[in-house]
């Protein structure tokens, strides 16, 4: 379906009329590039967003900017001799990220492949300007959406804040950057049952690096002000045994808590509660927030727990 579309989008391209910008138009008939030539033109440098136009099926373009009320934001590139690298922003994360690929590049079609999909076909190429058609997205009747696309190179200052931007290899993300463990619906009766009168050691402790992700990078004995607090916890108080020296050097530590179950949160009123995400057997695991070293902002943890000891 999308490449009946496209090839119908190609066919009506009008060679004797130019884009027109916001005052409507055509798309205009491709160019043809050498593979060698579109490599002197874009390696080594970004690719900048300049504006997109969805296209019609009979090869109109509509005025409005695509991106014109809608979330998110458009790709950008940056190009080797042979790698392309796109950075996108990814709402279901959410975060900025990007990806590298291997390209191919077809002078006589002018399509540019990578990782076994395509990017885009190409329009028109030179130092400075680029301009493309691409698959843009997927209606909910099944219908493609293609845009005329232009985009301009990045000056140095540019292409370095883009790549501050985008930190994140998508391809390792989930890897390095793991999802938190689903919230589990814990009553107060659930809590009494399973974590009062016992005692629990911290046995994982991690930054969390998104709301809902954290570094897969265990934190206890790396940065130990990091290090969250064993637990004792009877029907009204914590005990919290210190693991490092901030925020409290010293011996065992006992506060009252309130449990609130709309939140699955165990607060003390202190800032040393946590709220709790599951509580099965002998394992909990939670949510924290400790003051970082240095009068810098809190950091959040994710901490997992084992039970030790019979109950009391």
């Amino acid at each position: 379906m999308k490449k009946h579309i496209f090839c119908l989008i190609l066919s009506v391209m009008a060679p004797a009329l130019l884009f027109a910008g916001r005052s409507g138009g055509r798309v205009p008939a491709p160019q043809p590039v050498l593979a060698d030539y579109f490599t002197r033109c874009v390696s080594g440098k970004g690719w900048r967003y300049v504006e997109s136009h969805e296209i019609k099926a009979n090869g109109d373009i509509e005025k409005r900017d695509y991106w014109d009320g809608l979330g998110g934001a458009p790709v950008e590139y940056f190009f080797t001799a042979d790698t392309v690298t796109t950075y996108m922003d990814i709402d279901a994360y959410p975060l900025k990220g990007y990806r590298s690929r291997r390209f191919a590049f077809d002078g006589v079609g002018g399509r540019l492949t990578a990782g076994g999909s395509e990017v885009f076909r190409l329009i028109s190429v030179n130092p400075d300007t680029l301009r493309i058609v691409k698959y843009q997205a997927m209606r909910g009747d099944g219908t493609p959406v293609y845009v005329y696309a232009t985009y301009c190179s990045m000056s140095a200052q540019e292409l370095d804040t883009c790549r501050r931007e985008h930190r994140y290899n998508l391809d390792t993300f989930n890897s390095l950057y793991p999802a938190l463990p689903v919230q589990q619906r814990l009553t107060k009766a659930d809590f009494m049952s399973l974590a009062v009168g016992y005692g629990w050691k911290c046995t994982e402790v991690y930054k969390m690096e998104t709301p809902w992700r954290y570094d897969a990078e265990n934190c206890r004995g790396v940065l130990t002000y990091l290090v969250g607090e064993d637990y004792f916890i009877s029907a009204d108080s914590l005990t919290l045994y210190p693991r490092h020296a901030l925020p409290r050097p010293g011996g065992a530590e006992k506060v009252k808590y309130t449990y609130l179950p709309n939140g699955f949160f165990v607060s003390t009123g202190l800032g040393t509660g946590f709220r709790v995400l599951s509580l099965c057997g002998d394992e909990m695991h939670i949510l924290r927030r400790l003051p970082s070293a240095g009068g810098e902002q809190p950091v959040s943890l994710y901490c997992v727990y084992r039970r030790v000891g019979e109950k009391q």
